[in-house]
């Protein structure tokens, strides 16, 4: 049981009506979950306004309630607490760090944001860490580990209240770092509005969420909600990406590094080396004067970028530069990303989550790096209903230029006609790349009639899913995995 006054602690009160010295059993922004004497939260939502179920909360026994509109306060309530303020989704964020004695400024946290990369960066990093004997967690999209324990997640980054009661269980776990996927979403919604970032990372920024964003600028200002956030620690972004700059500009913290290819960059990616079993690259630490070369079992310029992120990431921690060059070696991946699966044909089958027009061209572009001359790409995917149509045809064009022999399937196509949905997406074709292209809407026989139509050597991708176990067909989900479907024609037995 808390004080009410120590909940809003740090809160940005419009008017109080009611008694503030109450005891608070619990809080919610769920009014289903509310029990008596909890503080629910009304929080103005895209399909529900909370608001509207102030007298639910109440009924369950609540009595305080957040909210920014006086006029959903119920007549007969004199006995209750209204707190009134401009936004309940900071509110939300505030009263939930305060309740866990805000846990996230007694741990390490590395927040890393971005298009694409986010979730192989978070699981590079922690692997660093582990090898120097640190206990980490991870919050993002494929769960929450607290060491190597999971909890299933619902969104890369959880609702203020779920985020702060996670972090609390690490705190009181031992955890000595926790690496956060943090995405535009949750920035914008104040998620994270009280979390305590010691380093900021910045992967790219491609098309992505604009039925969300609206436009790529607006993306972007919600990426660079993370660097405004901070008034210490360290920011870390990708010189050759466009937006990197825009991240840095009027950080606060104490130190801001440019990572990539450019000759602005503090540490330079050199010397790279791509083959199908592994890659090698120097990191040039400019200031520093000091060249260190890498070799890992991960292919693809896009981990040369990601492994880069993450040995920063060790070397400002101090950890040992020789630990890190051996866990480099033999580091892998996130479960879904280039996933590499040997098929009994001899051809290799690689499920990778890429379901943006700029993951999808550099996973092709990754595969067509590892094909073998006169071999053949074949890629399985499609795009997920009720989401940003626009990148559709892109991710056809994209596929049609870079693939041998594209497949159009499902992935998720939710409330909206499949058929509509593959048909967007085989616009964007050309009349010759459209010759090469079948369409198979049941994704389970696409990857069939892929692995059928390969032969040794060829490389089928099948991308957009990575490692999502279900495909959604309206509000419903139906157990599936790209990884699972590609293992039953694999020499992998597990």
């Amino acid at each position: 049981m808390k004080d009410l006054d120590k909940l809003l602690n740090g809160l940005e009160i419009k008017n109080i009506l009611g008694d503030k010295n109450k005891k608070i059993k619990g809080f919610n922004y769920d009014s289903r979950k509310c029990k008596e004497d909890f503080l629910f939260v009304a929080i103005k939502g895209v399909q529900f306004d909370g608001h509207q179920f102030i007298e639910k909360a109440i009924d369950k026994g609540a009595n305080t309630i957040v909210c920014e509109d006086e006029t959903f306060i119920p007549a007969n309530s004199n006995e209750l607490t209204f707190i009134i303020v401009n936004n309940s989704r900071l509110a939300l964020s505030k009263i939930s760090a305060n309740w866990f004695d805000n846990p996230s400024k007694k741990m390490k946290l590395i927040g890393v944001t971005g298009t694409n990369g986010k979730t192989t960066i978070t699981f590079l990093i922690k692997q660093l860490l582990e090898a120097n004997n640190y206990k980490v967690g991870i919050i993002g999209t494929t769960g929450i580990f607290i060491g190597n324990k999971k909890v299933p997640a619902t969104h890369t980054t959880p609702e203020s209240l779920e985020l702060q009661g996670h972090l609390n269980i690490m705190l009181n776990s031992n955890i000595d770092f926790v690496v956060m996927e943090v995405s535009s979403h949750s920035l914008v919604q104040s998620r994270v509005a009280d979390i305590d970032f010691d380093f900021a990372i910045f992967t790219n920024l491609t098309h992505e969420h604009l039925d969300f964003h609206k436009t790529i600028n607006e993306y972007a200002l919600a990426k660079k909600l993370l660097f405004d956030s901070m008034n210490k620690g360290v920011a870390i972004v990708n010189a050759d990406d466009e937006y990197g700059n825009l991240m840095l500009q009027d950080f606060k913290g104490e130190k801001k590094l440019k990572i990539g290819r450019k000759p602005e960059a503090d540490i330079l990616i050199k010397n790279e080396k791509l083959n199908n079993t592994n890659s090698s690259f120097t990191l040039d630490f400019i200031k520093d004067n000091e060249q260190l070369k890498y070799t890992t079992a991960l292919v693809g310029r896009f981990n040369i970028d990601n492994l880069s992120f993450a040995i920063v990431i060790a070397k400002l921690l101090g950890l040992d530069d020789e630990i890190i060059r051996k866990t480099i070696e033999n580091i892998n991946g996130a479960t879904g990303r280039m996933q590499k699966i040997p098929l009994k044909n001899g051809a290799l089958g690689i499920v990778d989550y890429s379901h943006t027009p700029d993951a999808l061209e550099k996973a092709l572009v990754t595969c067509r790096e590892l094909l073998p001359d006169n071999s053949h790409l074949i890629c399985v995917f499609g795009c997920g209903g009720d989401r940003d149509k626009r990148k559709r045809p892109l991710m056809g064009a994209i596929a049609g230029r870079l693939a041998d022999y594209i497949i159009i399937t499902d992935d998720n196509p939710r409330t909206e006609d499949s058929e509509k949905i593959i048909d967007m997406i085989y616009k964007g074709i050309t009349k010759e790349h459209k010759k090469n292209t079948i369409i198979i809407s049941k994704r389970d026989d696409a990857i069939a009639y892929a692995v059928n139509l390969s032969k040794k050597d060829d490389i089928i991708l099948v991308a957009g899913k990575g490692h999502e176990g279900y495909q959604i067909y309206g509000t419903k989900k139906r157990y599936f995995s790209d990884i699972d479907e590609l293992k039953k024609y694999s020499i992998i037995n597990d």
